[in-house]
């Protein structure tokens, strides 16, 4: 499937008022933007955790024989709301004015459009090649034109996880209207949105379930562009309040543990589904619950940084990764594919299966590490120096 996804590397402007790193403008007016910005590495490396929840969702099978460990990598879906929620908040921390809606949408396009061109027709080829599947122009086209998650025929073409983009190219699309209006809330209105956003959220969620609509209805109103805004819009609101000066009530360390309190809960739920009445603990059931405190988590780990704190998300292996993370998503499905095509979909035992999951994951890694540095970084640049600027527009976020 993020994320922001997944997908780009996260900078905060320094403000120049007072001697505190941390110190932000107040109020309505959004913090100096004219200053040096600096990496907040930290969140670049929440990017790689979020990606590996993805790869445990999809390789829970593996663990059929231990159904408290599948229960757990269940939840790993919800990389993919926390990428929504980091894509928002991300593109919010690194607004600046003064550029024009068609260099934001290049610069994305740039950015993201190369690697899921290439990984889409792998797939595809591969599938054509191991399994007599003919190869679908059509699903191709849907996939390249980020049109996929609005369809029901064509949702998982091609690459499984790629109809996430088609979410993300929504949100870039909408992104610089948001932002101007959510930047001209007050903050108590922030804080009301983001309720609203949580509310909205559990409500797709729970609505299909409840009135039993067909598979196809209800993907659209669980999985469509539209549906999963929220969390685009809740990432969004906690960015610029945080940018104003807000500061959450706790630190980055307490809200991490949060998240491991809230992950143990919706384990401990799936375990025991008859807790809520009526309602199956499934794949995004759990979004609801998550989506405040991935925002409290990239909220307090990216002002912890800005504060120059001790961080063990700074390491350089972890930070690296987070780089790799939107390749290492977009290729690991492929990968997981020829593994089972190879064979190594047979399950005789738990300690065989844990090592086969252990070399897809270090083959992932490798692949998206390749990928990252041969196709992804060398096509941006590319594409980035085609762009150029014509007669400017008026100032949105860029």
């Amino acid at each position: 499937m993020k994320t922001d996804v997944p997908v780009i590397v996260p900078v905060l402007d320094r403000p120049r008022s007072g001697n505190d790193a941390s110190a932000a403008p107040t109020g309505k007016q959004p913090a100096d933007r004219t200053v040096t910005p600096i990496r907040v590495d930290s969140v670049t490396a929440l990017r790689w955790f979020a990606a590996a929840g993805v790869f445990s969702f999809h390789t829970k099978g593996y663990f059929n024989e231990i159904p408290s460990l599948t229960s757990l990598m269940q939840i790993g879906y919800e990389g993919v709301p926390f990428f929504f929620v980091l894509s928002g908040f991300v593109m919010a921390w690194s607004a600046k004015p003064g550029g024009t809606a068609r260099q934001f949408y290049w610069r994305r396009f740039a950015r993201i459009w190369p690697l899921l061109a290439v990984t889409a027709v792998v797939a595809g080829l591969l599938e054509k090649q191991w399994y007599g599947t003919p190869f679908s122009f059509t699903g191709l086209l849907y996939t390249l034109s980020f049109t996929q998650a609005w369809t029901t025929d064509h949702f998982f073409t091609v690459n499984i996880v790629t109809w996430t983009l088609s979410v993300e190219a929504f949100f870039y699309l909408a992104f610089p209207l948001l932002y101007k209006l959510l930047d001209r809330c007050a903050s108590w209105c922030l804080g009301l949105i983001a309720v609203l956003m949580t509310a909205a959220t559990a409500g797709t969620r729970l609505w299909p379930v409840w009135h039993h609509y067909p598979a196809a209805t209800e993907r659209l109103i669980f999985a469509s562009p539209l549906a999963l805004t929220p969390m685009f819009v809740l990432g969004i609101c906690a960015a610029v309040a945080a940018r104003r000066g807000w500061r959450p009530p706790v630190g980055a360390r307490v809200s991490i543990a949060l998240l491991a309190g809230v992950i143990a809960l919706c384990w401990a739920w799936t375990r025991h589904p008859h807790w809520v009445s009526h309602v199956v603990p499934a794949p995004g059931m759990f979004d609801a619950l998550f989506m405040p405190i991935f925002a409290l988590t990239i909220t307090t780990v990216a002002l912890r940084d800005v504060r120059s704190g001790a961080s063990l998300l700074r390491r350089k292996a972890l930070v690296k990764l987070g780089e790799w993370s939107f390749a290492f998503y977009m290729c690991h499905a492929i990968v997981l594919r020829a593994f089972s095509h190879y064979g190594s979909g047979a399950s005789p035992g738990v300690r065989h299966d844990a090592v086969v999951v252990a070399i897809m994951l270090v083959s992932s890694v490798t692949a998206a590490a390749f990928l990252h540095e041969c196709v992804e970084k060398p096509a941006e640049r590319r594409l980035k120096r085609l762009w150029t600027p014509g007669r400017k527009a008026a100032a949105v976020p860029a």
